[in-house]
């Protein structure tokens, strides 16, 4: 069995590597979202300004992400493939993060979410109509009334080649983080590298995504996390994400601890089974970071990694 300490990518583990190697077909949960890749997604609007969305496979592809933060996944608790939607500050309107689900019904894809913006709540709903395989039309719905959703706008998108731009899902720079995620900024930037992953934390403008590697000798790392921190715009609380590679998804709430020290609380849905997690991360003298991690059985904790990883 593999242990939940996968979410480690976030804190730059090296502990994934206990199960043989990823699958490489895409699960039959995902397969709908294959349409989405190769190339990107080019956009048009009636002003001339035109706009282009790459889509990027997760570990294991039992997720698939595009845009600023677009992110569709597999969640083996839900049984039903989930949304994490994130919008930077947008003036007059503020920050964004929404949470729902997405269904292909033949090709049609039909997705809604509920979207929290510091103003209030609001639902909104997608329509992906596609018209061959390189062409749909996304029309954006809202609830706003008893009369259910509706029709807000709409937008045609063709497949193109990709840029070269587009091509790496992040470049993992020293962009500074935004302020409720200053927590990060000794982390963000370059790569973190223990005996057996390279991990790499980027600040996107509104969260901070991980990304776990393991490398392969000379062939083709393998990809065994991300991780997703970002902050919920209603409770102000900041919301972890990690999906691994076997198809893991650990959800739970981030804790700045005295010192310095990050801790993560987390709910691990590994297949059938639910497994509580506690993640701590500490930033040592001389620049080095210590990850650990231990699985929950009622009272007891049960140490499952313990790790130090460099700068390179």
């Amino acid at each position: 069995m593999r242990f939940a300490s996968s979410w480690i990518g976030l804190c730059l583990s090296a502990a994934t590597l206990a199960c043989g190697t990823v699958q490489e077909r895409i699960p039959d949960s995902m397969a709908p979202f294959a349409r989405m890749v190769p190339g990107e997604w080019r956009m048009t609007l009636a002003s001339g300004v035109t706009s282009f969305t790459a889509w990027h496979w997760g570990p294991g592809k039992h997720s698939i992400r595009g845009g600023e933060l677009e992110l569709y996944y597999w969640h083996p608790g839900r049984k039903e493939v989930c949304i994490l939607s994130l919008h930077p500050n947008i003036p007059g309107i503020g920050r964004g993060s929404g949470e729902g689900t997405m269904r292909f019904e033949g090709d049609t894809a039909v997705g809604f979410v509920d979207l929290q913006q510091p103003r209030h709540l609001r639902q909104l709903g997608t329509r992906l109509e596609f018209d061959g395989p390189d062409k749909y039309h996304e029309t954006l719905l809202e609830k706003t009334g008893p009369e259910g959703y509706q029709p807000m706008n709409g937008w045609d998108f063709v497949r193109v080649p990709a840029r070269p731009e587009s091509l790496a899902p992040t470049a993992a720079g020293a962009r500074k983080p935004a302020e409720h995620l200053a927590m990060f900024e000794p982390l963000v930037g370059g790569t973190w590298e223990s005996q057996r992953t390279r991990s790499t934390l980027e600040a996107v403008p509104d969260y901070v995504y991980a990304r776990v590697l393991a490398p392969d000798g000379d062939g083709e790392p393998t990809h065994l996390l991300d991780g997703y921190v970002y902050q919920d715009v209603r409770t102000g609380a900041l919301r972890c994400l990690a999906l691994s590679d076997r198809g893991g998804v650990y959800e739970g709430d981030l804790t700045v601890l005295d010192g310095g020290g990050l801790q993560v609380e987390l709910r691990g849905y590994e297949g059938e089974q639910v497994v509580p997690y506690v993640v701590r991360l500490d930033l040592e003298q001389g620049g080095s970071v210590r990850s650990r991690a231990w699985s929950l059985e009622g009272a007891e904790r049960t140490l499952r990694h313990d790790a130090r990883h460099q700068r390179r």
